[in-house]
């Protein structure tokens, strides 16, 4: 190999190492233009109105001193980032941080400038781990639902099985929809359940979400119904022969569903359109086991088989009336 190859071997090595670096090192004395240095920054990509949680950018640069300490504005004359002056010429080391209100380093770059002569520098600034972000949450309701949000009290939004957040059920329909803040990144879950005023539960929807540094993103969910009606129908005997309603004096009847939570009554007439029977409108879907109770006439008591009760299947989304055939045949009471 010629002396003439032995050098250009050498001088393209050292440039693609100098390349790989992503830097251009200064090693002896500065030979260069003074100049100025202009930072701009994004965060991951994004602008300043994009990530709100940033209310400061701090610029370090060891041996400089800059002005306020480094502190800037994310925007500085309606520009995101800051122009500095007055470098000698060389390279210079940089941290360049955006805080949130709370003086938290939320995103952050560390990189070298070099100044020969003014110089353009963007950075974009990635998150750390202390980066939160925000999501818009909104709802629909089921198609053709009679239980609008004019018969909602709340609607409790709970993320990450956290206590739940109370908001309007007509929130959710509104743009951009209610704002949950300082989530940190990455997936969370999410429970949205409705009420009404006496805390009966008629929809919900369980999900999940992403959640990225800066900014809000927006996040629709469908809620589905968690009740269904109950159709409930009942004959009474006075040991002998059957006997109605009014025969056996009963004007209301208690109606005790039982499962493994436990038991949840109501009480209904015992004559409803001209059927002994009664859809109860809003039960939690599941298996219950139904048993009944009325008091005729001089307080006699009836009830129905409390040893191997009836059961029945309510189903959410589906509300079956009296006529149907679910429980059939219709309950037994007798004294």
């Amino acid at each position: 190999m010629t002396a003439h190859s032995r050098f250009l071997t050498s001088f393209l090595v050292a440039t693609a190492l100098m390349s790989a670096s992503g830097c251009i090192c200064v090693t002896g004395p500065s030979t260069g233009s003074s100049g100025d240095i202009a930072f701009t920054w994004t965060f991951s990509g994004r602008q300043c109105f994009e990530v709100p949680e940033v209310t400061q950018v701090n610029i370090q640069m060891p041996g400089q001193t800059l002005q306020n300490n480094g502190n800037y504005g994310c925007l500085n004359a309606n520009t995101a980032g800051i122009k500095l002056q007055n470098f000698a010429a060389g390279t210079y080391n940089y941290t360049i941080s955006g805080l949130n209100s709370q003086g938290t380093v939320i995103y952050q770059a560390t990189g070298k400038v070099t100044v020969n002569g003014d110089v353009s520098a963007p950075v974009d600034l990635l998150p750390t781990s202390n980066a939160t972000g925000s999501v818009y949450v909104t709802w629909t309701l089921p198609a053709g639902t009679p239980v609008t949000c004019q018969y909602i009290a709340a609607v409790d939004i709970a993320v990450d099985n956290g206590t739940p957040q109370s908001v309007s059920c007509a929130a959710g329909g509104t743009t951009p929809g209610v704002l949950l803040q300082n989530l940190t990144v990455g997936r969370h879950n999410i429970d949205i359940s409705a009420r009404d005023s006496n805390g009966l539960f008629y929809y919900r929807a369980i999900n999940s979400f992403d959640v990225f540094a800066g900014g809000a993103t927006t996040q629709q969910f469908s809620l589905a119904w968690i009740v269904g009606s109950a159709p409930v129908k009942w004959t009474f005997s006075n040991g002998v022969t059957q006997v109605t309603c009014a025969q056996a004096g009963i004007t209301q009847v208690g109606i005790t569903f039982r499962n493994a939570q436990g038991d949840t009554t109501v009480t209904a007439n015992c004559l409803n359109g001209g059927v002994q029977g009664y859809q109860v409108p809003y039960v939690y879907y599941g298996d219950y086991q139904v048993l009944l109770a009325a008091s005729g006439t001089g307080g006699v008591a009836y009830y129905s088989n409390s040893t191997s009760p009836p059961t029945i299947s309510v189903v959410a989304g589906q509300f079956p009336n009296v006529d149907s055939p679910n429980p059939t045949p219709a309950i037994l009471m007798t004294p």
